[in-house]
């Protein structure tokens, strides 16, 4: 008998900021360890050239990671934010995190990459009752050498993926 079921659907929402690989490295270990994602919300300040230059790279790094992973045409939306906006910031993530979970199944958060702020709104906003995250995601790297550099060239032990969720429990 064939499997009619649809794949399930998880989004993951997260911040571009100078490091793109802040970004990448967190989403690839999470695909790793089975979490992987359909659909994508990158939050980016789209005036800074240097900051657009990283969204080009995730982009280029989500579309060949993901299908590695089973997820052949993820979805990725770019959604433009003010960094020097904080209400507006919030206001935004607080939108995307609603839209994530209409649209989809499970929704991740990661807040490795951005400002210290749009962390702590993350963080703050992540643990809401009615957005339900199946998984807070904070990324520390051990070794500031490794900052720029593609998750499977770092060392193990120089860097740690953390469940918030599960820290905070």
């Amino acid at each position: 008998m064939q499997n009619t079921q649809s794949p399930q659907t998880r989004a993951w929402v997260t911040v571009v900021g100078w490091s793109p690989m802040a970004v990448i490295n967190t989403l690839w270990q999470a695909c790793e360890q089975g979490i992987v994602p359909t659909h994508i919300y990158l939050l980016c300040s789209q005036q800074a050239p240097q900051i657009e230059q990283s969204l080009k790279t995730v982009e280029r790094y989500l579309h060949a990671i993901l299908p590695e992973f089973g997820v052949a045409a993820p979805q990725i939306e770019v959604q433009s934010i003010d960094e020097d906006d904080l209400r507006g910031f919030r206001q935004r993530l607080n939108l995307t995190l609603l839209e994530a979970r209409r649209q989809c199944e499970k929704v991740v958060l990661d807040i490795t990459a951005g400002r210290k702020y749009m962390s702590a709104f993350g963080l703050a906003l992540g643990l809401r009752d009615d957005i339900g995250l199946e998984t807070l995601y904070y990324n520390q790297l051990l070794d500031q050498r490794y900052q720029d550099v593609p998750h499977p060239l770092i060392p193990r032990h120089h860097q740690q993926l953390y469940d918030l969720l599960e820290v905070l429990e």
